[in-house]
């Protein structure tokens, strides 16, 4: 039988993997560590991981394109990849431990409610200061490139476009930037500094006409990361939000073409 990390009470449940006994065990042993003072990475380390595990996503973005060339299939190959391979450099930075947090939902019914409170703040926040931002420093944008694609896509390949966008795009982006950057300045910054150096580089990766959106979401996300310990509530959320956007961006393409 399974005891628990901080009380070390028997774990009284059948969910594989499990490591506390409580979801009032896993925040108190959260707090205990947060405590404690752990000496900090040095920046020079932190960054480096950073850029070369970046560097290491654009060879496999070009290793695809090269063989694959202009193929549908590329994009959500290459997107799929990266998801993987920044897995697998998760589990060989973090613990067994800080894995299995990072990948579970202590309370489902608290991930639900910053789920909901994330979409709220996507729509009614975000999305206008996005618009306004957007007109006032980039006037003269063309719109985002993944519509571009999906005005140019055959019938069949929508919805292997949508299922990238809606699905493989938030896997592989939070693994990326909430799990491995924002985990990776989480070890040398403090959490709010580390949300916004993290959520700055997701909105560089981005293009201009989608920066602010992304910037605003990649707080959001990396707040709900921080405070669940996990990936999983802010990749839920991602997901929701960008396979609203691809139903929208479909169901206006497909009214223009009528």
């Amino acid at each position: 039988m399974e005891l628990c990390k901080h009380c070390s009470s028997p774990i009284l449940s059948d969910t594989e993997d499990q490591v506390y006994c409580s979801h009032e065990c896993w925040r108190a042993y959260r707090e205990l560590q947060s405590s404690r003072s752990e000496p900090k990475e040095s920046a020079l380390m932190v960054w480096a991981s950073i850029v070369g595990v970046l560097i290491a996503l654009f060879a496999l973005l070009m290793a695809v394109f090269l063989i694959l060339g202009d193929s549908e299939l590329g994009l959500p190959i290459f997107t799929f990849l990266s998801g993987v391979m920044v897995y697998f450099i998760l589990k060989k930075v973090y613990s067994k431990e800080q894995i299995t947090a990072l990948f579970s939902i202590p309370d489902r019914s608290e991930a639900g409610r910053l789920i909901l409170l994330i979409l709220v703040l996507d729509i009614f926040v975000v999305l206008p200061i996005h618009v306004v931002v957007t007109l006032l420093v980039f006037p003269d944008a063309e719109q985002q490139e993944v519509i571009t694609m999906f005005e140019e896509a055959s019938e069949t390949s929508i919805a292997l476009l949508a299922f990238s966008v809606a699905i493989l795009t938030p896997f592989a982006e939070e693994l990326l930037f909430r799990g491995f950057i924002l985990g990776m300045l989480m070890k040398r910054y403090e959490n709010t500094t580390a949300i916004v150096i993290s959520s700055l580089i997701f909105a560089i990766a981005h293009e201009p006409i989608a920066m602010g959106l992304a910037f605003g979401g990649g707080l959001l996300y990396g707040w709900v990361r921080v405070r669940t310990g996990s990936v999983i509530p802010g990749m839920m959320a991602h997901a929701i939000w960008n396979g609203f956007i691809t139903i929208v961006v479909v169901f206006v393409l497909a009214t223009i073409h009528i």
